[in-house]
């Protein structure tokens, strides 16, 4: 009977203890909406009667406010205890809500700041006062912070408001800014001081700049040629002396002055180039005449060449005129001579041509082959003195205009194994020969033909004996190429550019050993740019020479 009332009595224990559990989760849940300004008055049953507390200093909004701050809020009591903080100031400490309040407020100042923020309280209950000290924060990391203490009146008497305000984003901008700050002034320093070597740097250069243009005027004012300059639009800004003694000017109009002084019948071709040049940035070449202070037209020699920046951008130009006047006339003259004698030996060169293939003949019929062997040497040495008299009258003929041709259509491919042929009877090199489809092309047959001879007969002339010479065509859209190739002696690149031009040799220690007047290619390049083409040469000095030429087809 009695374990019967024992154990009774431990079970209403424990529903005794259950509901005390719930009557404090209860009273814990409304002391935490309290807190969070959800619950502005509360009843309480007193006596078999309800009565209704209002809650005075429960102002919901202002509540809320305080409790969404990004600072910390805390309210403390005359003895220093928190009777109330927000959740920010909480967070702050690493702490919950239940740790901090109740607590002395001091309970939670880093030891080397307790005395100095126990007087700062102590003042605070009479003057409003600011502080900042060091909070550790996350993971002991120094969180600086500012109190801000104020006095306040609440129902139970006078209370102090503290808010903490966390620092540590304006100490970052601060030490950031002084950082700036401190780079800003090194960047001052480095830019004064780049400052004052750029105006030494222009002073020097400026000081060298007077110097070389003085020195560009004296030694331009003093060659004996006319020098000038020009804009990159090839507008002529300067002339030197020489321009203003050969034309008896005082000054000149730039660029339109200087037409007036060229020759009518070559102010076209000096435009047309001219403007070419500058549009493309290529060199400028011209021979023409210039009319000097009595009137009178003498030929120059003008070069000019671009002037390039660092970008490679054109931004002057230098050019040069040369008085060629006494060589031009000596040249006339050597071609006047040039022209009479060659009419004067043609003459006799044909009849000492016919005598010897008459005694030829004859000896050829009397069984003395020894003597018609060697008339037939002879008879090839004549027609190598006919070849080079035939040169120097077609070179007059170019010169005056007056070297005639007979056009016709023919078929190009016949035309070079014509030539293969001709010159594989006289050549002791073998031709190597690689065609291209046959097609057909209009000009005078036996000019173009010279042209592939010429270009034959050079390569066997440099070559080494017996060595093989290749012929070889090349279609190339509408127009078709010639190639002949020798593996001889080849051409310095540094004369290439000239190989073209009237009575120019090749200048070398062997060069000079094979006989020639150097018109042959000169004639060659005058007839495949008269039939719209163009000529050209690809050398290796000591490993031969490719010349090409490459004419429209039909």
């Amino acid at each position: 009977m009695k374990e019967m009332q024992i154990k009774t009595t431990y079970g209403e224990l424990i529903t005794q203890i259950r509901e005390l559990k719930l009557l404090l989760n209860e009273a814990q849940e409304t002391i935490d909406a309290i807190r969070r300004g959800e619950v502005d008055a509360f009843i309480v049953k007193n006596n078999n009667a309800h009565e209704v507390y209002t809650l005075k200093s429960a102002d919901q909004t202002y509540r809320i406010f305080i409790e969404k701050m990004m600072e910390g809020a805390v309210t403390i009591s005359r003895e220093g205890i928190i009777l109330y903080c927000n959740t920010s100031f909480a967070n702050m400490l690493q702490l919950p809500l239940t740790k901090v309040l109740g607590q002395p407020f001091e309970h939670f100042i880093p030891t080397n700041y307790k005395k100095s923020i126990s007087r700062l309280i102590e003042m605070a209950w009479t003057e409003e006062r600011k502080a900042e000290i060091i909070f550790p924060g996350k993971n002991k990391k120094p969180v600086p912070v500012l109190l801000s203490l104020n006095t306040m009146e609440i129902d139970g008497g006078p209370a102090m408001s503290i808010i903490v305000t966390d620092l540590s984003f304006q100490k970052e901008t601060q030490e950031e800014l002084r950082q700036k700050n401190i780079q800003l002034e090194q960047a001052q320093l480095i830019t004064k001081k780049l400052n004052d070597e750029l105006e030494q740097t222009v002073r020097e250069r400026t000081e060298e700049l007077y110097k070389s243009r003085e020195h560009f005027k004296f030694l331009a004012d003093n060659i004996p040629a006319i020098v000038w300059t020009a804009l990159q639009d090839g507008k002529m800004d300067y002339f030197n002396k020489r321009w203003f003694d050969f034309t008896g000017k005082d000054y000149v109009q730039v660029n339109n002055e200087f037409s007036l002084f060229i020759h009518p019948d070559e102010i076209n071709d000096f435009t047309v180039l001219w403007d070419k040049a500058v549009t493309t940035g290529s060199a400028f070449e011209m021979v023409h005449r210039l009319k000097d202070g009595h009137g009178e037209y003498r030929w120059h020699f003008s070069q000019a060449l671009p002037f390039r920046n660092d970008d490679n951008v054109i931004v002057a130009w230098f050019g040069i005129s040369t008085d060629i006047d006494e060589q031009k006339r000596a040249l006339e003259k050597k071609d006047e001579f040039i022209s009479i004698a060659s009419h004067e030996l043609k003459t006799p060169v044909t009849s000492i041509k016919g005598y010897v293939q008459l005694l030829r003949y004859n000896f050829q019929q009397e069984g003395n082959s020894n003597a018609a062997d060697l008339l037939t040497k002879a008879d090839v040495q004549i027609n190598k003195l006919t070849n080079l008299i035939s040169d120097l009258l077609d070179v007059k003929k170019i010169e005056n205009g007056q070297l005639r041709y007979h056009e016709e259509k023919f078929d190009f491919n016949d035309l070079v194994r014509e030539i293969i042929e001709e010159t594989e009877r006289i050549t002791k090199h073998p031709l190597e020969c690689e065609l291209a489809a046959t097609c057909t092309i209009a000009g005078d047959r036996n000019k173009i033909g010279q042209v592939i001879t010429n270009f034959i007969d050079n390569a066997a002339k440099y070559s080494p004996r017996e060595a093989v010479i290749k012929i070889k065509t090349l279609h190339k859209k509408d127009r078709i190429q010639l190639f002949v190739q020798d593996f001889g002696l080849g051409i310095p690149k540094d004369q290439q550019a000239k190989i073209f031009e009237r009575f120019f040799r090749v200048n070398g220690e062997k060069e000079n050993t094979y006989a020639g007047l150097g018109l042959g290619l000169y004639i060659s390049a005058e007839i495949i740019k008269r039939h719209k083409g163009s000529i050209g040469v690809d050398s290796v000095q000591g490993n031969g020479s490719t010349f090409n030429f490459e004419l429209p087809i039909v």
